[in-house]
C-alpha cells in the first residue's frame, strides 16, 4: 500500500480526498469546496495513481473509504489538525479577528437561534463587530454584501461553497395555556376547529410540508398570517392559536409545547459563502462559530433523524404538557 507520508501525493489532491471522505460523495465536496464535481473526480483519481491504491468504493449514493482509504484519511485528518496548530501559532497582528463581519439569515434563524450566542461570542471578541441582514426590508439592505450567508435553498452558483450546517425538523406547537384552555388536538383532523398562525414559508415549501400537509392547510382556519418568524412564534406563544416552528423552538422557549400530530422535515440549513470571503480571519472565526451554534453533537434537534423535544438535554428539555382541563372550543 502506498503510504502518504512519503512526499507523493500532491497537497492539493490531498485536501480533495479529505473532503469527499468527510462529506461522502464527489458532489457534495465539489460544493464544499467550490470546484467542479469532474475536477474533485481528478483529484482522487490522480491522488489514487499516486499513492497506487483504490480509496474509495464508489457506489449510486455515494462513495466509502477502502482500507487503505481509512489509514489515507488518518493520516490526512492528522495533518489537518497540525495545519490549523501551525496557523494559529504563526498568526501575527495582522490576523486578528477585527473589523466587521455581514451575516444574512432567516430572521427566526438570527432572532431565535443565533443572538442567543452573541452576547458571550461578542464578550470573547472585542474588536468584532456584526452585520445582521435578515431581509425583511429589501428595499434597504444593509451596507455591503454577506460575508456569510444562512439559507434553507441550496445554492447555484459556481463561485459559492455551501455547507449543510444543521437539519432543521418543524412540528405543532401551541403554549401551555392554549393547552389548558382548549386541549391538544391528537390528529390532523382534530387540528381543524383550532385556529391556526400560518407562516408564508410553508406555502413556498411544498416539497417540505408534503401533499397531505398542503390539504389540511387549505382547509384550516388561518387566523395568523405572516411572513414572519418572530410574529408566528410569539403569536402561538400568547396563545393566539396552533403553529408549525423548527423543534429547535423547545431549546430556547420553553412555554412551548410540541403536539404530536405533525412532522415535517428535515430542510438542511446551508452556511454559504463566496470562496474567497473567509480569507479574512474575523470571517472564518465568524464561520466557526456558527458552525458551532449547529452542532448537532451538543445540540441534538440539528440531527438528520428526528429528535423529539422530551428527550433534549436535561438543562433544554421542556416539562411535561400540562393535562387537557380545558374542552372549549377555540375562538
Amino acid at each position: 500500500m502506498g503510504d502518504v507520508t512519503k512526499g507523493r501525493a500532491d497537497w492539493s489532491n490531498l485536501r480533495v480526498f479529505f473532503v469527499v471522505a468527510q462529506t461522502g460523495g464527489i458532489n457534495a465536496a465539489a460544493r464544499a469546496l467550490g470546484l467542479n464535481p469532474s475536477t474533485v473526480t481528478r483529484a482522487v483519481e490522480e491522488l489514487e495513481r499516486q499513492l497506487n491504491v483504490t480509496l474509495f468504493h464508489r457506489g449510486p449514493r455515494g462513495v466509502t473509504l477502502t482500507e487503505p482509504g481509512q489509514t489515507a484519511f488518518q493520516r490526512v485528518r492528522t495533518m489537518e489538525k497540525m495545519a490549523k496548530s501551525l496557523e494559529l501559532e504563526v498568526a501575527d497582528n495582522e490576523t486578528l479577528p477585527e473589523g466587521r463581519v455581514r451575516l444574512a439569515a432567516p430572521d427566526g434563524i438570527a432572532g431565535y437561534f443565533v443572538t442567543p450566542f452573541l452576547p458571550e461570542f461578542l464578550r470573547a471578541h472585542p474588536g468584532l463587530d456584526l452585520s445582521i441582514d435578515c431581509g425583511l426590508w429589501p428595499d434597504r439592505p444593509l451596507d455591503g454584501e454577506a460575508d456569510l450567508t444562512l439559507t434553507f435553498s441550496e445554492p447555484t452558483q459556481p463561485d459559492a461553497v455551501a455547507q449543510p450546517i444543521a437539519h432543521v425538523h418543524y412540528a405543532l406547537f401551541a403554549s401551555r395555556e392554549y393547552i389548558s384552555l382548549y386541549g391538544a388536538p391528537k390528529t390532523i383532523e382534530e387540528m381543524l376547529p383550532h385556529p391556526y398562525v400560518h407562516h408564508a414559508a410553508q406555502t413556498h415549501q411544498k416539497e417540505l410540508w408534503g401533499p397531505r400537509v398542503e390539504a389540511w392547510q387549505v382547509l384550516t382556519h388561518k387566523r395568523i398570517e405572516t411572513n414572519s418568524s418572530a410574529v408566528t412564534v410569539q403569536a402561538v406563544r400568547n396563545g393566539v392559536g396552533i403553529g408549525a416552528m423548527p423543534t429547535a423552538i423547545a431549546s430556547v422557549e420553553p412555554d412551548l409545547v410540541m403536539l404530536d400530530v405533525l412532522k415535517v422535515g428535515p430542510a438542511k440549513l446551508w452556511l454559504v459563502h463566496h470562496r474567497d470571503a473567509v480569507r479574512p480571519a474575523r470571517v472564518r472565526l465568524v464561520k466557526d462559530w456558527l458552525r458551532s451554534i449547529f452542532d448537532a453533537r451538543e445540540r441534538p434537534w440539528y440531527r438528520a433523524e428526528f429528535v423529539h423535544p422530551s428527550e433534549f438535554p436535561p438543562e433544554t428539555r421542556m416539562a411535561d404538557p400540562p393535562a387537557e382541563t380545558g374542552t372549549r372550543r377555540a375562538s
